[in-house]
């Protein structure tokens, strides 16, 4: 499979290329037409798009914690709550109290989907009278003498069930619970159609004076989305930006910039339009989109622009340098954009939804991108004036010196180049080994957004913001009256309540002591569970009929499951494994009888969610290597060559997964395509390396001649498609997600080590192995 060099060109390569580029100026208004009218038709399509951050949108259907999710909706209602904190000087104030008072009502009845409202005002108060039990509001009226007043403050701070739950322990702020009824089935994730109502509310002038903050899935889905897309077009019209100024410093003319842009602009535009009309849906990893497509697809267009103004300045004309551009860069552009498709579509083997959508979102866009360069470039290049050109030899410049002086140091040390590289490596491995997992959402908002704010302020001045729900099956109807069940329950919740990561929970156990205090005098010392299994139903009967509402959020239907509703502070997916582990292994160890308990909420996702990222970072980049590695043998008829050839592009990978570790950056949702978009992007340049090499070796039979040929002939293009990707991931930096600015980072670190891999490593072992044949001179090293 040996490739022309660009002085002997076979005469199939040459044939197609001037039928190719024959045709394509014949019909050049009629491909500009068509071109057009599918960007067009694409842009008006991309109106079809929609974001999905939601909890479920993250899994496959069938996956087990969805399928939990489900079950759990179907017993218990929906989980999806809105928190809404008031922080006041002191809410025991009349005014203070009536207009906490009004904005409760006010979301009760204007806030869409909401079920039920709950404030330190309306809370269920059970307490014991002459008669027996009365279920009243903890607050019928605003209390306004100073005694009222008083007698409100302690009933509300002196119960347990409140504290840190509906008011802070200090009295100063107030929460108001919103949770959310069952969706409707026919309308497109509903819940994102509450948090802007919620803002409306929050912002009329009579709650000027409340300071809020709100918490809840839905809001921190609506925020993700809100920045997802503001994100997506803001970071790519930087790039974008940035890219035209790089190609304005080095191009030539004007279409060296306009023609590049246009062809990556009209890429992202057909991609999405794609992603419209077939009706897939963008999550945050769409934020990386545009931004990816105008790094790599832009590669394709600059190697075509460069190949043409060498071959005019080799005197050639207008036509005839087409002709040897299409013939010397087709191939290794299409196949550039194959395996940088295959790194992409190895994300195809994760059971994360969003990052399978992204593999194929942008393969989809590569292939359209080189479709499109080929196209229109070619084009663009033909239209103006021929004028005779004459060779010109391009003088020497000071990067011209430096990539001899990188032959001269590959020919003279390939031996410490290859041990300075190993060394590198070995050190990234240890450090490889200390990275963590993280996958909380909490977590990867700025914490100079208001969202993050919110979530801290509740975690601190309120107890927490996270919830989890342990559902124990019985087994049998009526399970959940068993004292002994209830026993255990009670043991559970004192756990969890207990434990240092744990902060409030609830269950049916709550109901019963305030029951049993209630039948005795509103006793604290009575708040305890039942004595006898009959009391306990008896208890629960007497409940219900006293006009008690909240069993069917704490109990099923038949008595056989039970409901433990637990909050927390904003937990790491460390500690969320933490919490879960010690629960189980207090359960399996110090309670009578074996519960089986079913974790769902939001922590179970959390950690859930960490185990797809921990499989999938090692599936994905493994499938993407071997698919590569298998297109670059195939490609270079060599196995030896074409394993070779992937050295230098896990070189960046393991470095930058090295720096993860010991800067204890974790591995989160986004970062975990890293990998495999690293080394499907930064192979591009490696195959023109090695192809051009491959060339130069069948022309001089002479390692060291293909070898500098091959670092002064594509070394500018290396340079300049490095710097492109670089500041292209860089413009991540920019985003208010921790884990977009990570990413950006660390992928400008991977590509400037694989231009060193590539420009020394890859000569190095060249030189040291001399894969294909030995060459006619011995070469030092």
């Amino acid at each position: 499979m040996s490739q022309p060099s660009p002085g002997v060109v076979s005469e199939g390569g040459r044939g197609a290329a001037e039928s190719f580029v024959a045709l394509l100026l014949r019909w050049r208004l009629v491909v500009l037409g068509a071109v057009l009218l599918g960007s067009v038709l694409a842009f008006f399509a991309m109106s079809g798009l929609y974001m999905d951050n939601s909890n479920e949108a993250f899994f496959m259907e069938g996956d087990p914690t969805i399928e939990l999710l489900n079950r759990f909706r179907e017993t218990f209602g929906n989980e999806d709550f809105i928190c809404v904190t008031v922080a006041t000087e002191d809410f025991f104030e009349p005014e203070t109290i009536r207009l906490v008072k009004r904005l409760a009502e006010d979301l009760e009845a204007n806030l869409p989907y909401i079920e039920r409202m709950t404030w330190i005002g309306n809370v269920e108060h059970v307490t014991g009278t002459a008669d027996g039990i009365n279920i009243s509001e903890l607050m019928a009226e605003v209390p306004e003498s100073a005694e009222e007043i008083d007698r409100l403050r302690r009933r509300a701070l002196g119960d347990p069930e409140y504290v840190d739950n509906l008011i802070s322990g200090d009295g100063r702020n107030v929460a108001i619970l919103l949770e959310c009824e069952r969706y409707p089935e026919n309308r497109a994730d509903p819940r994102k159609e509450i948090p802007p109502v919620l803002d409306a509310i929050l912002a009329q002038p009579a709650y000027a004076a409340l300071t809020t903050y709100a918490v809840g899935s839905p809001i921190q889905d609506y925020e993700l989305d809100r920045i997802t897309a503001r994100e997506t077009v803001q970071l790519g019209l930087v790039c974008a930006l940035l890219q035209m100024l790089l190609l304005l410093r080095v191009g030539r003319g004007i279409r060296a910039v306009f023609a590049p842009l246009l062809v990556v602009i009209l890429s992202i535009v057909w991609t999405l339009g794609i992603i419209a009309v077939v009706g897939w849906p963008l999550s945050l990893m769409a934020i990386m989109l545009p931004t990816l497509l105008l790094c790599v697809g832009i590669g394709d267009a600059v190697h075509i622009i460069a190949e043409y103004h060498q071959q005019r300045d080799r005197g050639m004309e207008r036509r005839a340098a087409l002709v040897a551009t299409i013939r010397t860069v087709a191939k290794p552009c299409l196949l550039t954009s194959l395996t940088t498709a295959a790194g992409f579509l190895s994300f195809l083997s994760t059971k994360i939804v969003p990052i399978r959508l992204m593999g194929v979102f942008s393969a989809i866009g590569v292939v359209v991108a080189f479709i499109i360069s080929l196209l229109l470039v070619p084009i663009i290049l033909s239209y103006g004036k021929e004028k005779k050109r004459h060779f010109r030899k391009s003088k020497p410049d000071v990067f011209d010196g430096v990539l001899r002086r990188v032959v001269a140091v590959n020919v003279r040390y390939p031996r410490l180049i290859v041990s300075c590289f190993v060394l590198l490596a070995a050190v990234a491995a240890a450090g490889y080994r200390l990275i963590e997992v993280e996958t909380s959402s909490i977590r990867n908002f700025n914490r100079s957004l208001a969202v993050r704010r919110a979530y801290d302020f509740v975690d601190s001045a309120m107890g927490g913001s996270m919830a989890m729900e342990i559902v124990l099956d019985t087994g049998r109807p009526d399970g959940v009256k068993d004292l002994s069940f209830l026993n255990n329950l009670d043991r559970l919740q004192d756990f969890v309540e207990q434990h240092p990561l744990g902060c409030k929970a609830h269950s049916v156990l709550n109901t019963l002591k305030r029951m049993r205090r209630a039948m005795h005098e509103n006793r604290e010392e009575f708040y305890a569970l039942p004595d006898s299994q009959r009391q306990a139903a008896e208890y629960l009967f007497l409940y219900e009929g006293s006009g008690g509402e909240n069993l069917d959020q704490e109990v099923s239907f038949l008595y056989d499951t039970a409901r433990l509703h637990v909050r927390t502070r904003s937990l790491g997916t460390r500690e969320v494994r933490s919490f879960i582990s010690d629960i189980d292994r207090f359960i399996a160890g110090e309670l009578d009888e074996a519960l089986e308990p079913e974790y769902t909420g939001y922590m179970p996702w959390v950690r859930a969610t960490s185990d797809y990222v921990a499989e999938g970072q090692r599936t994905c980049f493994t499938w993407a290597f071997v698919a590569i590695a298998v297109m670059m043998i195939l490609v270079l008829g060599s196995l030896r060559l074409g394993l070779i050839s992937m050295l230098p592009n896990l070189i960046p990978v393991l470095l930058s997964l090295g720096i993860m570790g010991y800067l204890r950056i974790n591995m989160s949702i986004v970062l975990m395509v890293f990998s495999p978009v690293v080394i499907g992007v930064a192979v591009d340049d490696t195959v023109h390396f090695f192809l051009r090499f491959r060339r130069g070796l069948e022309r001089t039979k002479d390692y060291r001649q293909s070898i500098a040929d091959t670092i002064v002939g594509v070394g500018r293009p290396l340079v300049f498609t490095t710097l492109i990707l670089m500041v292209g991931f860089g413009v991540f930096a920019l985003s208010k997600l921790s884990t977009s600015v990570q990413f950006g980072l660390l992928a400008g670190f991977a590509f400037f080590w694989a231009l060193a891999a590539d420009l020394l490593l890859a000569p190095a072992l060249l030189i040291l192995i001399k894969p294909l044949r030995k060459d006619r001179r011995r070469t030092p090293g």
